[in-house]
């Protein structure tokens, strides 16, 4: 990346210093074609009659002159509305000051980025912004030699009610009219994906370091003590190897669907769907489960008609149903309500089980994420089911949230067009 800034920005310093040149030769153009156009009206009338022949020539190079001059403030023109054109047109802050600290050249995106109104071009850049991390930029900035280095730091601004996190990178310019020019990058999703990155390095590791940990134990005692297992025991080991195996192998799948579904690379088949049908189906298939914890469906509502890949919804309400089978106690009931709305189709799942902390309610739908990871590794899961169930939904156009209830027990609302 910094290799990368690093060019970006001697680009930028380029095109700066050729603007500022360009303006300067545009004024000095201008000023010699008004000279130009002005010509000695008392030297003209002291010639005589003889000189006629001398002023058509005199005239004729004056004409010259003054057309070419014309084309050449007419290219300055075009140079500097091109360049100035690029510069509103860029994604990223761009300011540059003189070596008095006054500012010399910005763009739109950096008076929008700090809520600058116009005309503060040419005051000093303490009096325009009063932030020491931009001031400190460029002091460092200042301190190098120009074209051998450029500072680079990060800093937080408010945007409304939202934190905004900007990359400064400032670089000296070899230039008497210029000192350094600045690009203001605005980071904040880029921090937020790095921020993803590291929980997800962090969630998987955890997620994975129990059935490695209990294969590797199953493996040395077959490798040091096999001759000493019983019969019984060597059972009991190979059904922990393939447990464990079966574990790592759901995980690798959760996270291969997760990313194709996350890529867009997900195509749904649609189709008309009865929805209670659909959830009747899923209930009947999970019956022998919820039996095993004394749990029941309760199925209530009207028939709704949506579209959608029946498919990719069983995917999705089945993730939903398994989790209020792991979570929703034992002994009491799964509660199914499905809602007909103008355009909408509504499908309630309430579980009562210990319920969500309303903290974590946006959290859920993370990769990995559990609420009590110290329970993580006795309730069996990938941890991705719900992060791919919100994705199927959203795929379908719809929108999943979850609600808690003030006897305990959590549900899940999800919404679906027609």
């Amino acid at each position: 990346m910094l290799p990368l800034a690093l060019t970006a920005i001697l680009a930028l310093a380029a095109a700066i210093v050729f603007a500022t040149l360009w303006s300067r030769t545009h004024s000095d153009i201008r000023r010699l074609s008004d000279r130009l156009g002005r010509p000695d009206a008392e030297a003209l009338a002291s010639l005589d009659v003889d000189s006629f022949g001398a002023v058509d020539e005199i005239a004729a190079r004056f004409y010259r002159s003054r057309a070419d001059l014309a084309r050449q403030l007419s290219a300055s023109e075009f140079q500097n509305a091109l360049l100035q054109q690029i510069m509103n047109g860029m994604g990223e802050g761009v300011l540059a000051i003189d070596r008095q600290r006054r500012v010399v050249l910005a763009n739109r995106r950096f008076a929008a980025m700090f809520n600058l109104q116009a005309g503060f071009v040419g005051q000093p850049i303490a009096a325009v912004l009063r932030n020491d991390s931009i001031l400190s930029g460029f002091d460092d900035a200042l301190g190098h030699t120009a074209g051998r280095a450029d500072s680079a730091r990060r800093f937080s601004i408010r945007s409304g009610i939202e934190e905004r996190k900007i990359e400064m990178r400032a670089f000296p310019l070899p230039s008497h009219d210029l000192a350094a020019v600045a690009l203001f990058i605005d980071v904040t999703h880029v921090e937020r994906l790095e921020e993803l990155r590291r929980e997800f390095i962090a969630d998987f590791s955890h997620e994975v370091r129990t059935p490695l940990a209990a294969l590797k134990s199953a493996v040395e005692t077959f490798e040091f003590d096999r001759g000493l297992l019983t019969e019984e025991q060597e059972s009991q080991l190979r059904r922990i190897m393939s447990r464990q195996l079966a574990r790592l192998e759901r995980l690798a799948q959760d996270l291969s669907e997760l990313s194709h579904i996350e890529a867009g690379d997900l195509s749904l088949e649609r189709a008309e769907i009865e929805l209670r049908r659909l959830v009747e189906d899923l209930c009947e298939d999970f019956r022998d489960r919820a039996s095993q914890k004394q749990l029941r469906f309760v199925i209530t509502g009207d028939g709704v008609r949506i579209h959608g890949d029946a498919m990719r919804l069983q995917q999705a309400f089945a993730n939903l149903l398994d989790n209020a089978i792991k979570y929703g106690g034992e002994g009491t009931s799964i509660d199914i309500d499905v809602l007909s709305t103008p355009g909408r189709g509504i499908v309630r799942i309430a579980d009562h089980g210990e319920g969500i902390p309303p903290e974590e309610r946006d959290r859920i739908f993370r990769r990995f994420y559990r609420i009590d990871k110290s329970r993580s590794q006795e309730i069996a899961g990938s941890g991705l089911g719900l992060a791919i169930t919100k994705h199927l939904i959203l795929q379908h156009r719809g929108n999943i949230e979850v609600e808690g209830a003030a006897g305990g027990g959590a549900t899940f609302v999800v919404t679906l067009p027609k």
